[in-house]
């Protein structure tokens, strides 16, 4: 298994867990406590804690968008289900991007993508990965709980968990350092070139939770165990917000396959494949910071064979 991972060329960390203990953690570059940009990985952790107002009562899966955003248009018709699982026929108006120019707060962000959100009825039901239906649940959260995502997401994962490796992007560099992140790089003319810090900050400050945590390998399998075994979700919430339909099977920020789940995020020079079994007790994660155009769905699927050996030992 390790020789199959090495030769997926990942210049980062990797991390395989068997019965929640590691079987494999090294780093072919950094080093195993490094953090990365976990990127679409940490919709699972937003779509969890949606769910979990769902189990307070103060949320229901088929509450229409309208109850909190009702100038988002379509709003009447989409349901919190469809956000969940990428089937709400929403997308951003062709040309325009999350968030406003400059980050004012997240609640701008929110309401410059309601001016520039479509709906496309024929769409309503089917699946159409964008992250602007994660946007919309972050916002339907703080509305909830009357606290910012960040806080809410320390409350739920960082504190309880004792988090060491974990922070958002855009906290202070003193904090990123103690998380010991490290920035993305792309290929650009034969060569890796650092991303900005600045550029990638204000990408996931649109993003918010879509993709705007770095943790370390060490520190997203807790979370994902804490997801998919812990006591955060019921059993019946598992069962109803882990089952997708065909052909993608998505669906609370997994990929709901038959024999395993999966996540992946790329993004900002950063890439991240997370494979787990259905109960979360073995896992393969594998993080690097060195990304190539078009290298990212030719490892993606390696990934993909490398798990269903290790479901097959």
């Amino acid at each position: 298994m390790r020789r199959a991972i090495n030769r997926l060329g990942i210049k980062g960390s990797v991390l395989v867990t068997s019965n929640m203990k590691p079987v494999l953690n090294y780093a072919t570059d950094n080093s195993t406590d490094t953090s990365y940009l976990i990127n679409s990985v940490q919709k699972s952790m937003t779509a969890a804690m949606v769910m979990r107002e769902v189990q307070k009562g103060k949320l229901s899966l088929k509450d229409k968008l309208s109850k909190y955003y009702p100038n988002v248009s379509g709003a009447q018709k989409v349901r919190i289900s469809n956000l969940l699982d990428m089937t709400s026929g929403l997308d951003l108006e062709k040309g325009q991007e999350l968030g406003t120019k400059k980050f004012i707060s997240d609640k701008a962000n929110i309401d410059h993508d309601q001016k520039y959100t479509v709906f496309d009825a024929k769409e309503l039901g089917q699946w159409h990965y964008t992250s602007v239906n994660y946007i919309y649940l972050c916002g339907i959260l703080s509305k909830l709980e009357h606290k910012t995502y960040e806080q809410l997401f320390r409350e739920t994962y960082i504190e309880p968990l004792h988090l060491k490796r974990t922070e958002f992007l855009w906290s202070n560099m003193s904090k990123l350092r103690a998380v010991n992140w490290v920035p993305g790089y792309e290929m650009k003319k034969g060569r890796y070139v650092k991303v900005k810090r600045k550029t990638a900050v204000k990408d996931v400050h649109n993003e918010l939770g879509a993709g705007s945590i770095v943790m370390s390998n060490g520190d997203l399998a807790k979370t994902i165990e804490y997801i998919l075994h812990g006591k955060m979700l019921t059993k019946r919430s598992k069962q109803i917000l882990f089952k997708g339909k065909a052909p993608t099977f998505y669906n609370g920020g997994f990929y709901n396959l038959k024999k395993y789940k999966a996540a992946n995020g790329a993004g900002e020079g950063y890439y991240t494949f997370m494979r787990s079994t259905k109960d979360g007790k073995n896992m393969i994660i594998i993080q690097d910071n060195h990304t190539t155009t078009g290298e990212f769905g030719k490892i993606k699927k390696k990934v993909n064979r490398i798990m269903s050996i290790m479901m097959e030992l």
